[in-house]
């Protein structure tokens, strides 16, 4: 979804992802040799091309949310530049996809061969220009696998440790391939739509049947946790007398400057924030908006109720922009013009799972971050997976040896959680309301 050229077009040439950004273009095509035996099917003249990998020089480790920063200090205190690094990844987007795009008319089987002689062409351009480390962010598992070999899941049993640690720290497990890349994996909270199973069986405690409606999915929690849901959305929908309204694809610019708004809620919550950093332009809200991308932005847009049907760009107070594609929804950036005390929770989360019960859509993706209320709201935890090389001997080996003191209990804190969200007859408990 994010691999399209009209998402990475637009944020290059709107200056988001660029040089002056510290983001360096360097993508890389790779063509099938007019002599070599091709690995592709039904091939036409149109065919030479077999895979494309979107890669950046990064001059900071900004917007990757694959978070190195450790490895960076590690780095510097033993007087080694981490910077220049190479880094294949969709900038600012914390949303899983594959990285090396193959040509799908390569014969089955191909990939992992592709993939790997990929990856070692990249390590020797990392080593031949004297660049610090080679980084795949937000791989799928199968890449992660053919990249830097299986996941370790082996665990020991430490339930209160795991626990802790999951809410305030990434997940990290690695092996190591011929090629010595690293493998770590993080972890994100997602929701997805599929009504926990009555039958205490079941491997994951879902089924495969979505939920009827909203009210079908609170069914699902605790009393407790119900009724405090649907008071806070009673405060929200009444008391306060605001509306949610999901504005999709073209619908989005039939209303005259709401672009220009959703660009200025955006920023809202960089403003607020001591830590916060703006990624994104206005001139990136209104290239992605006139390009065929169009069809899967989202707004989710909060204003009075008394403003009616008809949306009005500045009576729009708070929102979200979000993507939707291929049955998923991904939630990006959150913002708000005044305070409503939680109308972060509404737009986020209650409205979004609402629009995509009854949209149909199968999985929502709220980004990185914010574990612990994303759990006690309904979202679980899931693998992420990202593979990394590093030219010194030196420091890949402290990186290997911080990654295996990890895992042991991170990767453990995922499955704890998930047999914590489900237990019984499909009830989902989760952790209270602070």
């Amino acid at each position: 979804m994010f691999m399209k050229h009209s998402f990475l077009r637009c944020l290059e040439e709107s200056g988001c992802a660029s040089p002056k950004s510290g983001w360096v273009p360097q993508h890389i095509a790779v063509f099938r040799a007019s002599n070599a035996s091709t690995p592709l099917k039904d091939v036409s003249d149109d065919d030479d091309l077999i895979a494309y990998v979107p890669m950046y020089v990064k001059s900071h480790s900004m917007g990757e949310f694959i978070f190195d920063n450790a490895f960076a200090d590690a780095a510097m205190r033993s007087g080694l530049d981490y910077y220049p690094k190479l880094l294949v990844a969709v900038p600012f987007t914390p949303a899983t996809g594959s990285r090396i795009l193959i040509n799908p008319k390569l014969i089955e089987g191909e990939g992992k061969n592709i993939r790997q002689e990929v990856c070692e062409y990249l390590r020797q351009i990392t080593i031949g220009n004297g660049l610090s480390s080679l980084h795949f962010n937000f791989l799928t598992d199968e890449e992660a696998t053919d990249i830097a070999g299986e996941l370790d899941t082996e665990v020991e049993d430490s339930e209160e440790a795991s626990y802790l640690r999951s809410i305030i720290g990434g997940v990290l497990s690695s092996s190591k391939n011929k090629f010595n890349f690293l493998r770590r994996t993080s972890v994100q909270y997602h929701w997805e739509n599929r009504r926990p199973s009555k039958d205490v069986a079941e491997s994951d405690g879902a089924t495969t049947e979505p939920f009827e409606d909203f009210d079908d999915y609170l069914s699902f929690f605790k009393s407790k946790k119900r009724i405090n849901i649907k008071r806070e959305r009673r405060k929200i929908f009444d008391d306060e007398e605001i509306r949610v309204d999901a504005v999709r694809g073209k619908d989005i610019l039939k209303y005259e400057g709401l672009v220009e708004r959703m660009f200025e809620i955006y920023l809202s919550t960089i403003n607020k924030m001591y830590w916060g950093r703006q990624y994104l332009t206005l001139d990136f809200f209104k290239m992605l908006s006139e390009s065929d991308f169009i069809d899967n932005l989202l707004f989710m847009c909060a204003r009075p109720s008394k403003c009616g049907g008809e949306i009005i760009a500045e009576d729009v107070f708070a929102g979200t922009f979000n993507i939707v594609n291929d049955g998923v929804f991904y939630g990006r950036y959150w913002g708000c013009l005044r305070e409503v005390k939680n109308l972060h929770f509404e737009v986020c989360y209650w409205s979004a799972i609402e629009y995509c019960i009854d949209e149909g859509l199968s999985r929502m993706e709220p980004g990185a971050g914010g574990g612990d209320y994303k759990f006690a709201r309904g979202f679980d935890p899931v693998l992420i997976h990202s593979s990394h090389f590093f030219s010194h001997p030196g420091l890949s080996s402290a990186v290997k040896q911080y990654i295996e003191m990890e895992r042991q209990n991170n990767v453990g804190s995922t499955e704890y959680l998930k047999a914590r969200s489900r237990v019984g007859k499909g009830t989902l408990i989760k952790t209270p309301e602070k």
